[in-house]
């Protein structure tokens, strides 16, 4: 079945609105590369009918065999364009044939619907466990670090201060959530789905998968079931009940602050934990993958000298991407110091 033919669903949602959503992305990445597309599935909380008003739509493209030149760099200017035209919050990510045999996949693999296309599930392999572990721990940073303003190239400080002290929800609500007809309202979308990470993280450390949210807060609960375990719970039950956006009854804002407290002292026991995966990192694995933590160790400023250590001893690796990737950390922690502040408890 090619997708270059104008061809219906094959697999929709309850809901129509978003039905003519998926409708116009998948017909459009079917003009912009006819005959490149394998299929397209939707992953997350619209296909297990757990969305509430601002969840994403979040969708899967696989081109066949492996990207031709100029295929990636096309996708990222349509996924832009994209965004600003819908309403319902787009995530769009593309994937090749390739890559998916080659690596395996999670979300694809075991909580997706088919949209489009030919359904290749069965020939995706699952992802290794250490390679889901890798990504799992990987993916916190991304929440932590854009949460907190500070100047370009400035590491994050270990220990973390709240995103903003003085704040209600001490900054966790920085980022607001878009309603169904375009309007925007203070949002926990990034403090849910950060909370869904770090227990993600621990449920990959624990051996055990997770697909969806409400199976990653399932899971911790089962696998892990230590002191963070009720704060998630918690944290996902706002979710479930005022979506993504912050409640007006002040009993609810005073419920959902005190949860917002107790996350400065969740996101520093990851990253404890963090710096010792990292310095395992720099030392086994493929290059790319090493490289990845040794930045990382330049872009997250631990105290102490473990890692400056870690990293000049990296500069005499053989492997040239991993000597550069070492002298600019040490450069980058060199040039703002170690921690001055220890933020109050």
């Amino acid at each position: 079945m090619l997708l270059d033919e104008e061809l219906p669903l094959v697999g929709m949602t309850e809901d129509m609105q978003i039905n003519s959503v998926l409708f116009g992305v998948v017909g459009l990445y079917q003009m912009l590369f006819p005959g490149r597309l394998r299929a397209c599935y939707l992953l997350g909380t619209h296909v297990t009918g757990e969305a509430v008003e601002e969840s994403d739509l979040d969708l899967t493209v696989v081109f066949k065999d492996g990207f031709l030149e100029g295929e990636r760099e096309g996708c990222e200017r349509a996924r832009h364009y994209l965004g600003s035209l819908a309403r319902v919050p787009l995530d769009v990510s593309v994937v090749d044939e390739a890559q998916l045999q080659a690596q395996g996949e999670v979300r694809l693999k075991l909580s997706s619907l088919l949209l489009a296309g030919e359904d290749i599930r069965e020939r995706v392999p699952l992802m290794a466990q250490e390679r889901w572990l890798r990504f799992c721990m990987h993916r916190p940073y991304m929440f932590l670090e854009r949460a907190r303003a500070r100047s370009e190239g400035e590491p994050l400080r270990y220990p973390l201060d709240y995103p903003d002290r003085r704040g209600e929800l001490y900054g966790y609500d920085y980022r607001e959530a878009m309603d169904a007809q375009g309007n925007l309202h203070r949002g926990i979308k990034e403090l849910v789905t950060l909370a869904g990470w770090l227990a993600a993280a621990s449920v990959a450390r624990a051996g055990e998968y997770s697909a969806t949210k409400r199976k990653t807060f399932e899971a911790h609960r089962q696998h892990v079931n230590d002191a963070w375990t009720p704060l998630f719970q918690d944290i996902y039950a706002c979710r479930q009940r005022w979506g993504y956006r912050v409640p007006q009854a002040p009993a609810d804002r005073e419920h959902l602050r005190r949860l917002c407290a107790r996350m400065l002292e969740a996101e520093n026991h990851f990253l404890a934990g963090y710096r010792d995966y990292l310095l395992a990192e720099v030392q086994r694995g493929e290059v790319a993958d090493r490289v990845l933590a040794a930045r990382r160790l330049g872009e997250i400023l631990y105290p102490g000298d473990e890692v400056p250590a870690a990293l000049r001893q990296l500069e005499e690796s053989p492997e040239e991407a991993l000597r550069e990737a070492a002298r600019e950390s040490l450069r980058r922690l060199e040039q703002y110091g170690a921690p001055q502040r220890q933020p109050a408890p």
